[in-house]
């Protein structure tokens, strides 16, 4: 099961009026999201042309309620409080710098304008090898370091999974957990955590945990959930 099928799902359930995605890149996700009434993309750079913002277009007209913000995340929450005020969001996608710090601070920031009923989605969550979990200040620092490394696989998911961690252990008002599939889909919502495993207790700077502890933790970590388990979310 794909992101993209996720979030469709999502849109498809809850009704979701206001939808935002950070980390947009080439728009192979948000040009196939269907619904929402208002859907704004935040990029740095969106690497995307007119000719196939049309094409996005034609191919889904939802993409005609796109709104552009070619920002950091950091300055589209900035600069745009009253904006986010007015459009509660009902589901974020989070796809952008594959770093701890950025990502739990995307996922912070959106928190702050989610609906009670909302969901937030990061992608990257659940690395396979522990060179695609490889620390990373960017996709380029990572491609610099590793593509002389004959097991890379051209797989860079950095330590996002450290961003579920944290929000498991840090905020009993929220829940999280990944979902096994598509390098793995965290989920982050507004509900009450229920008891946090033993392992825990082990858990001290989460920056400093690395990729052998997560190997021998993974399930208790991320609360991994089986693909089957998203039916059961979404009822």
């Amino acid at each position: 099961m794909t992101r993209i099928e996720v979030l469709n799902a999502i849109i498809k359930k809850n009704n979701v009026t206001n939808y935002l995605e950070i980390g947009v890149n080439r728009g192979k996700c948000l040009f196939n999201i269907k619904g929402a009434q208002k859907r704004f993309a935040v990029d740095p750079f969106f690497n995307f042309n007119l000719w196939k913002k049309c094409k996005a277009i034609l191919k889904n007209t939802d993409n005609l309620k796109n709104t552009y913000f070619e920002v950091t995340s950091d300055a589209f929450f900035a600069s745009n409080k009253e904006l986010l005020k007015a459009n509660i969001i009902n589901l974020a996608f989070i796809d952008g710098l594959h770093t701890y710090e950025q990502s739990l601070q995307d996922t912070l920031n959106t928190l702050e304008y989610l609906d009670e009923g909302g969901v937030i989605v990061l992608h990257d969550c659940n690395p396979l090898d522990e060179l695609a979990a490889y620390p990373a200040a960017s996709i380029d620092d990572a491609r610099k370091d590793l593509k002389d490394h004959k097991d890379w696989k051209n797989i860079w998911n950095g330590d996002v999974w450290k961003t579920i961690v944290d929000i498991r252990k840090n905020h009993p008002e929220l829940t999280a957990f990944v979902l096994n599939t598509d390098h793995g889909l965290g989920f982050v919502y507004k509900k009450k955590r229920e008891q946090l495993p033993e392992i825990f207790n082990q858990v001290g700077n989460i920056d400093e945990l690395d990729y052998s502890f997560l190997e021998k933790n993974r399930n208790e970590l991320l609360d991994l959930k089986p693909v089957s388990f998203f039916n059961d979310f979404l009822k």
